[in-house]
Order: structure tokens, then C-alpha cells, then sequence
């Protein structure tokens, strides 16, 4: 079910209308746990028994370490969870390399008789599992979850498939008090209908655009090329964001208030602020779980160095088992890299005040974004650096094949300004004073959307991690 489907529409509101039907918090847990169970079976009702076992294997093992602290029982439980991601994620993506460089049969996939599919949302529901049994060893669980709200806390339907990724402090303490009041409810509809929007309107679109360019790049000039690239920028924000504002947005009109995962990213005057306005709960989980642990910046400028490279590499590869996942991941650490070093030796290459200066840097570090989303978005390293030879080598006129300026630079124009809606520091008071009119707005742009629109889109990006 796709969050901008009638399907998941109608889903929703069964549940919204059942869940508020009773007074009772154990039925309204009970609402939301069949209804995640329901939502997920929908998608795939064999992974749905996998998934199940992983929630109740990782649930074992909370007890025990809860009581003896044991970092054998954690290291454990994390290989276990490890394995099972590798498994699914990166068995092809290991085996085809150790192919290419053994030509051993043994790792030829071709002759293989099974083929293994991927689970939706493990790389999401790994992550967020990971976390929370990291967190009981460390202590910062005060009160262990029975086996049904454990199971309810990482199936909730609304973050399950791409996140965002929960901690226990964004969920446990909302059962304590699942009420609903007018604020929850205009919220969540704006949320619900701004992300609808984001999505179909804005990242649908785009994709239908530029899909065509990167599936066959050497057919493209490269303004064109250029063109798709920045377009795929704003495709990904109006995805990923409009996923989050939909999810948060349907949480709200339960009664939950779970993270926001962007804060207006493209208004960033470097690399370090725009990774904590994007994806925020996947950059905080990479720097709780994988930076600090290695040691973080307490050590050495070089091991800190060598730590934050680790870290972009295995959050680029955790998006995916390809080499241009970890091309991408490694260059925005060596982006942060040059910029912490700069920092550090106390080098200003522009001047910190001034509007015009400002603009700049904000631009700069799009640019920066822009050229790493070639990585992002190619489907190997043989497209990247043909692109890139494209744009600083050889410019190619266009051919036959054009990417229409016309019909791209308006939704790249919307994405901006449902990008913009996100920055202004008092916005929560602005949508107060016009929650009314902006409801009323929304909803009939949901209904339109729905009405023409629903069922015709395009998967989220980041349901494929």
C-alpha cells in the first residue's frame, strides 16, 4: 500500500475511525498493532513471518543483557541482525565481486537455482532493532517493553517501511497518553496533505522526467545531464520529506509526535549543518551507533578523520549494496573531511557575515550535494564518470534525446517552495494563526490528488533500502 494510494487511503481511515472508537488504551494498541500487521502482510505476508521472527529473536535477548550487561550477548544479537541484513542486502553485491575477481564458479550467481528477494523496510527495521537493544545495554531504557508493545513499537505502520528511525524515548512515553485534540488533528492533515503533495505533484513528476536520462545517460548532452542531476535532487527531497510529512502526519492523528527527519537541507551553509537537517534520524543514528563508538572526535585528528570516513561509507552503503552507494557516501566524507580540516587550521575562504556571502555558501553546498547525487542516482561508476566527463571534460552538445528545460524547471520551482515552507523558525505560530484556511486548502488538493491521481504514482525511492 502506497501511502499516495486510495488503498492506503480507505486503510486509514478504517483504522483512524476504529482507533477512536472506544475509549480503551489496550484496544487502541491492539487497533495499531493488527493494522501494522495487516499493512506489512499487504506488501509481502512471507516476510511478514521473517520479520516477526526477527522482532521476537531480538526480544529474547533484552532480558539477559538488561540484567548482566553482557557485551557477548549484545555482540551477539548485533551479528545476528547484521547477518540477516547482509544476507538479504548483500549477498549478490559480495558474491558478484568475489566472482569478478576469482572467476571461481563457486561465486557465480547466474548459475545459482534460488534468487533471493529483498524484505521491505529491513535496512529501516534493522537499524531501529539495533538501537534499541544498544540502548538497554547501555541503560538508557528504563523499563523494558513487554513482547507486545516491543513488537508494536517496530512494526507502527506509519514510520515502518522508511522510517523515521525511532528510539524508545520517541515512542514509549505517547502510550502513556493517547489523546486527541484539535492541534494533533490540523497537523496531521496539513502534514498528510503537504507530503501527498510533495510526492505527486512535485517527486512523481520528476522521476517520469528524468528516469529516462539516467537509465541511458550516453544518449544525453550535458546540459541535459545537468539538468536531470539537479532535477533528482529535488526528486529524492520531495520523495523522502513528503514520505516523512505523510508518516509523521498519520502518527500525529493517533496521537504520536515521532522525529522529523528534514529541516529545509538545501538552506545549509556547509556539509556538517546540511547532514543535521537531512535525514536526521539516520545521521544521529550513525553518529550514536557507528561514530562515537569508533571514538568519535575525542581522539586523534587523524583517527577522526579516519572514523567520519567510516562512518559516510557505511551509511552510503547501508542505502544499498553498489559501488556508487559507497562512492557516495565516501564523497561526502571527504566533503566533511576538507571542511573540518579548513576549520581546524582556522582557513575562511569567504566571510562569515553578509547576505551575498551567505547565498554563496548555501549554493556551494548544494553544488556539493548535486555532484555527490550522481553517485546517488547512476546505476554504475562507469555512468558516473561518464557524467562527470560530461560536465568538466568533454561538453557533449544535446543529441537526440533532450531532457525538456520547460517542463523539468517548474517542478524543480515547486520543490523549492515546499522546501522553503519548511525553513521559517516560527513556522509552527504561522500555521496556527492559519490552520483553517490551510486545512481547507489541503484538503481539497488531497481530494484532487486522490480523485486523478491515486494509484498512478511512482514507489517512494526509499522504499528500495
Amino acid at each position: 500500500m502506497i501511502f499516495t494510494s486510495t488503498l492506503f487511503f480507505v486503510f486509514f481511515l478504517i483504522v483512524y475511525v476504529l482507533y477512536w472508537s472506544w475509549e480503551s488504551r489496550k484496544y487502541r494498541e491492539w487497533i495499531l498493532l493488527i493494522a501494522s500487521l495487516a499493512f506489512y502482510a499487504s506488501w509481502n505476508p512471507p516476510f511478514l513471518l521473517h520479520l516477526m521472527g526477527i522482532v521476537f529473536l531480538n526480544y529474547l535477548f533484552l532480558k539477559p543483557i538488561a540484567k548482566t550487561k553482557s557485551k557477548k550477548l549484545l555482540t551477539i544479537i548485533v551479528l545476528i541482525d547484521l547477518i540477516n541484513l547482509g544476507i538479504f542486502k548483500y549477498f549478490y553485491f559480495v558474491s558478484d565481486n568475489l566472482f569478478y575477481v576469482t572467476k571461481l564458479s563457486l561465486f557465480d550467481t547466474s548459475t545459482f537455482s534460488f534468487r533471493i528477494i529483498l524484505p521491505l523496510a529491513i535496512s529501516f527495521y534493522t537499524f531501529q532493532v539495533m538501537a534499541f537493544v544498544i540502548d538497554v545495554y547501555r541503560g538508557k531504557v528504563e523499563e523494558l517493553p513487554n513482547f507486545f508493545h516491543f513488537t508494536l513499537f517496530l512494526l507502527f505502520f506509519p514510520q515502518l517501511v522508511a522510517g523515521p528511525i525511532m528510539r524508545a524515548k520517541d515512542f514509549f512515553p505517547r502510550l502513556e497518553h493517547l489523546r486527541i485534540h484539535k492541534t494533533a488533528i490540523y497537523t496531521g492533515l496539513f502534514l498528510v496533505g503537504l507530503g501527498a503533495c510533495k510526492k505527486i505533484l512535485i517527486a512523481d513528476n520528476l522521476g517520469s522526467l528524468i528516469d529516462p536520462v539516467f537509465l541511458r545517460p550516453k544518449e544525453y548532452g550535458s546540459g541535459s545531464l545537468l539538468l536531470a542531476t539537479i532535477g533528482f535532487t529535488w526528486q529524492v527531497y520531495s520523495d523522502f520529506s513528503g514520505y516523512t510529512d505523510v508518516a509523521r502526519g498519520c502518527a500525529f492523528l493517533f496521537g504520536f509526535n515521532i522525529p522529523r527527519n528534514f529541516n529545509a537541507p538545501f538552506f545549509s551553509k556547509n556539509i556538517h549543518e546540511l547532514w543535521r537537517k537531512w535525514h536526521i534520524t539516520l545521521g544521529t543514528w550513525l553518529k550514536d551507533y557507528i561514530y562515537i563508538p569508533l571514538g568519535g572526535s575525542r581522539i586523534s585528528e587523524f583517527r577522526t578523520n579516519i572514523n567520519q570516513t567510516i562512518t559516510f561509507a557505511l551509511g552510503g552503503l547501508w542505502h544499498g549494496a553498489n559501488w556508487t552507494f559507497l562512492a557516495w557516501g565516501l564523497s561526502h566524507g571527504l566533503f566533511l573531511f576538507v571542511e573540518r580540516t579548513l576549520e581546524r587550521k582556522g582557513i575562511r575562504i569567504l566571510p562569515e557575515a553578509g547576505k551575498f556571502f551567505t547565498g554563496v555558501r548555501i549554493f556551494w553546498t548544494y553544488a556539493l550535494f548535486t555532484f555527490a547525487a550522481v553517485f546517488f542516482r547512476s546505476f554504475n561508476i562507469g555512468d558516473c564518470f561518464y557524467i562527470f566527463e560530461s560536465w568538466f571534460y568533454h561538453i557533449r552538445p544535446e543529441q537526440t534525446n533532450t531532457l525538456s528545460f520547460n517542463l523539468t524547471i517548474p517542478y524543480i520551482i515547486g520543490g523549492i517552495i515546499f522546501h522553503a515552507a519548511e525553513a521559517p523558525a516560527h513556522y509552527p505560530l504561522w500555521f496556527q494563526r492559519n490552520r483553517t484556511k490551510l486545512l481547507l486548502a489541503f484538503l481539497l488538493i488531497g481530494a484532487l490528488i486522490f480523485g486523478n491521481y491515486a494509484g498512478k504514482g511512482q514507489d517512494f525511492i526509499y522504499f528500495a533500502f
